[in-house]
């Protein structure tokens, strides 16, 4: 992501927060408490775009690492990844009380005439699809995250986990073979049946490239691959955050 856009992205994200903000005090102290809440939820789904910016920005994000006697486990820095569980769970409680509010003429919080009908069929998608996804991500313990074996690796973030063997990897690099526009941050494993499985790691580490060198590190050098199950990364290395299972 270029800062000029991160910069951007995160004035405007932050103004509308601001503006549910003051919504939601306004509606707080008229006693609509329901209405207050989904301003409230509207703030922390823009907020939670804006705060990891402080850290993604800069460059300083540091994965989460997570050993036990099989493998090692990667996540998203915690500053990051506990702000955008926030926004999907205060979009996702916003929209449900929109479709309750609507239809009974509860909704006092001013909406332009043109939204009157669209904004209830759009509420019902982004719930529909929102809550699965926050469920998902809470069972998951995470957004994301890359788990490496002495076997092989899995890469989950959305609704996908895609899992394969070292000995099927044909390639580790920084975008799909066939995409002409690279995507920052990107890990992208091409497997020898030409197969691509890819993972944005710009809430891992800087642009996601010490990940991205950690994952060709294993599969190009099988010996070192039971560090994976052991103390390793040092106390001292960049990817801190260590815990053992």
């Amino acid at each position: 992501m270029k800062p000029s856009v991160a910069v951007l992205g995160g004035l405007l994200f932050g103004a509308i927060g601001v503006f549910c903000a003051v919504v939601m005090v306004e509606q707080f102290t008229r006693g609509e408490v329901l209405n207050a809440v989904v301003a409230l939820g509207g703030a922390a789904f823009c907020f939670g775009f804006v705060i990891p910016l402080f850290k993604v920005v800069p460059g300083r994000v540091t994965a989460r690492v997570q050993s036990d006697s099989e493998g090692t486990t990667f996540r998203p820095d915690l500053d990051i990844d506990i702000p955008m569980q926030a926004s999907m769970g205060g979009a996702v409680v916003a929209c449900v009380l929109i479709l309750i509010l609507v239809p009974i003429g509860k909704l006092t919080i001013p909406v332009p005439p043109h939204m009157r009908y669209s904004l209830p069929f759009m509420a019902a998608v982004l719930t529909v699809m929102g809550a699965p996804m926050l469920c998902r991500n809470l069972l998951r313990g995470s957004t994301s995250y890359l788990r490496l074996t002495t076997r092989g690796f899995e890469l989950a973030q959305g609704w996908k986990s895609q899992r394969g063997e070292w000995v099927s990897v044909k390639d580790v690099a920084a975008e799909p073979p066939d995409k002409q526009k690279q995507t920052p941050g990107t890990i992208a494993v091409v497997m020898s049946d030409d197969a691509v499985f890819t993972l944005t790691a710009l809430s891992f580490t800087p642009d996601g490239a010490a990940l991205r060198e950690l994952v060709r590190f294993y599969w190009q050098l099988p010996e070192a691959r039971d560090e994976l199950r052991n103390d390793w990364p040092a106390a001292d290395a960049p990817l801190v955050g260590r815990e053992r299972a």
